[in-house]
């Protein structure tokens, strides 16, 4: 009973959430290349405008303080995705090695559901940091007992932008990550549901 309340739980979060995370994961990505962009496009030292858009959109919805607090809510719905999600996984004795890897000669249902478990255990490290910083740019006040010497590391490690290229090009590839498992996970669902309603539906509609 547990188990099938946390899985509504998980599926509803993030079919819910799927296209603002996609959304979120694309613009996050791409302001990893900020400086480049800029040096690219504005070499007088100046930002483009779509840049600026990018980075706006990514930090707060083009909503300010409001979009800031959307982010906020949106960072607390991974978390839960993420915790209904573990425990969702948790492989039982002996299936470990299953549960984390990705097999090539399966369907293409078994591959997909394969590919959206292993890659959430892959990436759990990298959400909780990105889960936990963007907590603290929407509530701040909330870590303030937490020393800046801690913090401030943790901040810079949400952007990937200090630690040179090949960071930024692995921080790009991984912040796409949790759009992947939003798609797996939506057509994880279609399988499971949505296909078969649509079937019935169609069949109603051509006997009629």
């Amino acid at each position: 009973m547990m188990r099938r309340a946390l899985f509504q739980v998980h599926l509803w979060t993030g079919l819910a959430s799927g296209l603002y995370i996609l959304a979120i994961c694309l613009s996050g990505s791409a302001i990893v290349f900020r400086l480049e962009m800029n040096r690219a496009f504005c070499p007088s030292r100046c930002e483009p405008a779509f840049v600026t858009g990018l980075a706006e959109f990514h930090d707060h919805l083009l909503g300010g303080r409001t979009g800031l607090l959307v982010n906020g809510i949106g960072a607390m719905t991974v978390a839960l995705m993420l915790i209904t999600g573990l425990v969702l996984w948790w492989p039982r004795r002996g299936y470990w090695l299953r549960s984390i890897t990705i097999r090539a000669r399966v369907s293409g249902r078994r591959f997909n559901r394969e590919l959206h478990n292993a890659l959430g255990f892959w990436l759990l490290i990298f959400i909780v940091i990105w889960v936990m910083t963007a907590l603290y740019f929407a509530f701040p006040n909330a870590f303030s007992a937490v020393s800046d010497d801690v913090v401030a590391p943790v901040v810079r490690l949400h952007f990937g932008r200090a630690f040179g290229l090949s960071v930024k090009i692995l921080w790009a590839v991984l912040g796409l990550g949790p759009g992947v498992l939003s798609i797996t996970g939506a057509l994880m669902w279609w399988h499971r549901s949505g296909e078969k309603k649509w079937q019935t539906r169609r069949s109603r509609a051509t006997v009629h």
